[in-house]
């Protein structure tokens, strides 16, 4: 005869295979999700970058404002090429502080978000950009971040916006 307690004990053995079994294929789904959460990101951002820079393209003000501030001839920007770059000053803002957002909560590679910050930095050593920054629009932790990259461009200029002789940019 059968002993009770010998086929109750199988059956939990069988009981906790099967739980065990079954958090195996929860987590490889919730691996999955993961890297289709990642890859999802990953393709909007760069869809957002090709727009932005066609959109970039189309406008002969913003162009033209991007150049005098190469050359450094900011002193010679109309109002009209100023109000171009703020429009895209904020728009590029809010690309940055999203690919913040996405670096912290782990949807952005720390590669990714080091070229963001090599951008930003280059973006804040003109003092143009700084006074365009405004804070209290953006997360507490992104708007510290650029307050102390804005600190670090005060404390060691860069070259970011000066033109090299013999470089194809060099229309000074």
């Amino acid at each position: 005869m059968i002993n009770a307690a010998k086929i109750n004990d199988w059956l939990q053995i069988i009981g906790m295979f099967g739980v065990m079994t079954s958090l195996v294929f929860v987590g490889l789904q919730i691996k999955q999700t993961q890297e289709i959460a990642l890859s999802n990101t990953y393709q909007a951002r760069a869809h957002s970058s090709v727009e932005t820079n066609l959109a970039i393209t189309m406008s002969p003000l913003l162009v033209s404002a991007e150049a005098k501030l190469w050359v450094g001839k900011q002193d010679q920007l109309s109002p009209e090429e100023i109000i171009a770059l703020a429009h895209d000053f904020w728009g590029k803002m809010d690309t940055y502080e999203n690919n913040h957002y996405q670096f912290e909560s782990g949807f952005l590679n720390e590669e990714h978000w080091r070229k963001n910050l090599l951008q930003l930095t280059c973006i804040f050593t003109n003092p143009i950009y700084q006074q365009m920054w405004e804070p209290k629009e953006y997360r507490v932790s992104f708007s510290e971040l650029v307050e102390d990259i804005i600190q670090g461009t005060v404390d060691n200029p860069s070259d970011c916006w000066n033109c090299e002789d013999g470089s194809i940019w060099d229309w000074g």
